[in-house]
């Protein structure tokens, strides 16, 4: 049903009362409102992708077909040295990520790319050379300087190509590796290729080229620093030299020689004194023995003096001699005495032996006195000798401190010139090849999927954007919820669009009766004269529009049920929104309940409903008014409905027209029809662009406002309120006329044809409608 669901009269003034008790809701996302402002706005939708589309489609049909071709180098921070050395000139590269990153920005330099153009003769090749543009002229007005200012024909072809290379190249690393990836794109799928290995190969020449330039600077000056150190050296050693000669401080296996020499002689001292001592203790011996009278020979000199030992034994064999001649001649035969002489002799010899042993002891230990004394007079000497040069030592062991450290130094200069001279020959790249660049099979650009896909995905968002926005901005009225929102009282109804072709059908039917029409004698045209859509309700009551029309005739009754009312005034903010045919199909159908009806064009401006029913009146409201026709001759009458109509004449003094609204005349016209009528209701002018309208809403006991669906902007229907804001308590409410309900759904999709479709008696199609 295209009615509001209440079985309750509409309280106009208590509307606004109880929806704002309602209070404040949080905003919220509808997205079957998003789906149906996406579907409603299509074409808005479609016509950027299409565009996009289309643009993204001549593009590549005449973009360049460029080939991309990727070799890999790895950034080698454990670089391997031919020669084995503790420190190269340039060490190795770190491993953080701003080393690998400047490795990276250094592959692109100008510097690499320039060897690359000239190795491969890139500025002869028609792809690298700058192509004229129909821009060239706009940018050689705001640009500085070209390339080719200051420089020759031949540079500036270079630089160029480098620029044009650099836009066709791309060095990325990939993720936090070593590894850096060297693309090219060319139009040639060889070209390609053959430029990424000659970019990888020149950046291990300028890794070469680098390093040699760098170890051949610091050989240079580590020749400089090692003839400057030599002389140095030579020198400190001279200055060293000449303070030990002038200082006697010659030096002999590290030690100078008067160190020597008392370390010789304290060493023979301390023995000397050990020999003293043993001289001394035999002596001693000696005098104890011969102070106590003891036997001499008891000494350990004469104990282990061969000779002593000799004699003795000798004399125990005289002894024993005598002792067998003695027993055996006694003791005075002449035998006996000869060896008794022999063995007097043999002790007179030890004796005598020993008598020299004692002097040879006390000699000995006179000598080693003597000896010690001798070596401790000359310890003396050479120590008093070494405390006069401590201090010239002192000086000597300072210089020999500064010579050996520029010896030091310099042996260190010398070893490591040596070694960067073996560097030089031997320089290795830190990086390598890890993959070479190989000959592209397919294009790589343009990436046909890829600009189509976001073309239509750009184009789709643009699009949705573009009907969110348009939805947005569009304050026309399309739903009953929007009308009542915005005038603040009820909807009562949504009036369909009849289809122009239907209207045409219906037209086709009063042909017969035109031939049999006499505009003498009938001035109410026949029903199937009038047009089809005046009478509509009446003729099609199983359609939506008839069902509509009665909504609004049930809303009208449930007020009369409620307090008596007589005028009914059908309005409409704008000219064309559909009152005309509202009014006229609202009072026919009052009419077929047998209620007593009149129908009043009040539109003395342009009688839209007189022009419809009966063009040819003679007299009508204002002829009523001015008293040159009785009201009752003036009224024509339908005999099919029962429908009495106050036609209006057209008037072409405008100002007349004003003055007649808001005169007592038109009251007591009114009046008059009150008291024959049940029910008035009269079609009044537009209320914005007229005040015809807003003097006749004065005289109305309930006032229904038409609006035409998607065509009447919010702020004029506003506007429209304001004006009837002194009647508001007589404001029955509003109609959407004109309503398409196909495309409803998307709006309103419970008053759709979506929705009513079941129920339908005829098929609605979309049209114009009078």
């Amino acid at each position: 049903m295209l009615q509001r669901n209440s079985d309750l009269p509409y309280a106009i003034a208590d509307e606004p009362g109880g929806r704002a008790a309602e209070g404040w809701k949080y905003p919220t996302v509808d997205l079957r409102e998003m789906a149906r402002i996406l579907r409603r706005r299509y074409r808005l939708v479609a016509l950027p992708p299409a565009t996009l589309l289309a643009l993204a489609l001549i593009y590549l049909l005449f973009a360049t077909t460029l080939y991309t071709s990727t070799s890999t180098v790895l950034v080698d921070p454990r670089r391997a040295n031919v020669v084995e050395t503790n420190q190269s000139v340039l060490t190795n590269f770190g491993t953080d990520d701003a080393t690998i990153e400047s490795q990276t920005l250094l592959i692109q330099s100008v510097a690499i790319l320039t060897r690359v153009v000239g190795k491969l003769k890139l500025t002869e090749d028609a792809e690298f050379m700058p192509k004229p543009g129909l821009l060239d002229p706009v940018r050689r007005l705001f640009s500085s300087s070209g390339p080719s200012d200051g420089a020759s024909p031949e540079d500036a072809a270079r630089a160029r190509s480098v620029e044009i290379l650099q836009k066709r190249m791309k060095v990325t690393r990939q993720g936090t590796t070593f590894l850096v990836d060297i693309a090219v794109s060319s139009e040639s799928p060889q070209k390609a290729a053959a430029i990424a290995n000659a970019i990888a190969t020149a950046y291990f020449d300028e890794q070469v080229r680098a390093k040699y330039d760098a170890t051949k600077i610091a050989a240079n000056w580590l020749g400089g620093q090692i003839d400057e150190l030599k002389s140095r050296v030579v020198a400190s050693e001279k200055a060293v030299e000449d303070f030990r000669s002038a200082n006697n401080l010659t030096v002999s296996q590290g030690v100078t020689l008067n160190d020597q020499q008392i370390t010789d002689i304290n060493n023979k001292l301390i023995a000397a004194r050990v020999q003293t001592a043993e001289a001394r203790a035999k002596h001693e011996q000696v005098q104890a023995i011969a102070k106590s009278g003891g036997d001499p020979g008891g000494i350990n000199a004469a104990i282990t003096s061969e000779m002593i030992t000799k004699l003795r034994t000798q004399y125990a064999e005289i002894a024993k001699n005598e002792a067998d001649l003695s027993s055996k001649y006694g003791a005075r035969h002449p035998l006996v005495a000869n060896v008794r002489a022999q063995r007097r002799d043999t002790q007179k010899l030890i004796n005598e032996e020993i008598r020299r042993i004692l002097d040879s002891t006390r000699h000995d230990y006179d000598v080693a006195r003597s000896r010690e004394a001798a070596l401790q007079q000359n310890l003396d000497e050479l120590q008093g000798v070494s405390t006069s040069s401590g201090q010239a030592q002192v000086r000597l062991r300072e210089l020999q401190r500064e010579a050996e450290a520029n010896r030091t130094l310099y042996e260190s200069y010398l070893a490591r010139s040596k070694e960067t001279a073996a560097q030089e020959s031997l320089e290795m790249p830190d990086s390598r090849i890890v993959t070479k660049a190989s000959v592209p099979i397919r294009p790589s650009s343009p990436k046909t999927m890829l600009i189509l896909g976001l073309a239509l995905m750009l184009g789709l968002g643009s699009g949705s954007v573009l009907a969110f926005l348009a939805d947005y901005l569009d304050g026309r009225v399309k739903t009953l919820e929007q009308a009542e929102a915005i005038a603040g009282v009820p909807a009562l109804a949504a009036v369909p669009l009849i289809g122009a072709q239907e209207l045409a059908g219906l037209a086709r039917r009063g042909r017969s009766e035109l031939g049999r029409y006499d505009p003498k004698t009938t001035i109410l045209l026949p029903p199937a004269l009038q047009p089809p859509l005046t009478r509509y309700a009446i003729d099609e009551p199983g359609t939506f529009f008839a069902e509509a029309i009665r909504a609004v005739r049930l809303s009208l009754q449930r007020a009369m049920r409620v307090q008596p009312l007589k005028v009914v005034l059908v309005t409409s903010a704008l000219d064309s929104e559909g009152k005309t045919t509202l009014s006229s199909n609202l009072a026919q159908s009052l009419a077929t309940l047998g209620i007593r009806t009149l129908l009043i064009d009040g539109d003395l401006r342009n009688p839209q409903l007189t022009r419809a029913l009966c063009p040819r009146a003679g007299a009508g409201l204002l002829e009523v008014a001015i008293g040159q026709t009785s009201p009752d001759r003036a009224v024509l009458v339908d005999r099919s409905t029962g429908l009495s109509i106050l036609p209006s004449t057209r008037i072409e003094e405008v100002e007349y027209i004003t003055e007649l609204m808001f005169s007592d005349r038109i009251v007591d016209v009114i009046d008059y029809y009150r008291q024959r009528y049940e029910l008035i209701v009269i079609d009044s002018p537009p209320l914005v662009p007229l005040v015809d309208g807003r003097a006749l809403a004065e005289l109305a006991d309930r006032i229904v406002v038409a609006l035409a669906w998607d065509q009447t902007p919010g702020e004029v229907l506003a506007h429209a309120m304001d004006l009837l804001s002194p009647v508001s308590d007589r404001i029955m409410g509003t109609v959407l006329t004109r309503v398409d309900l196909s495309r409803l759904q998307f709006y309103d999709y419970y008053r759709s044809s979506a929705y009513l479709k079941p129920y339908a008696a005829s098929h609605l199609k979309a049209g114009a409608a009078q």
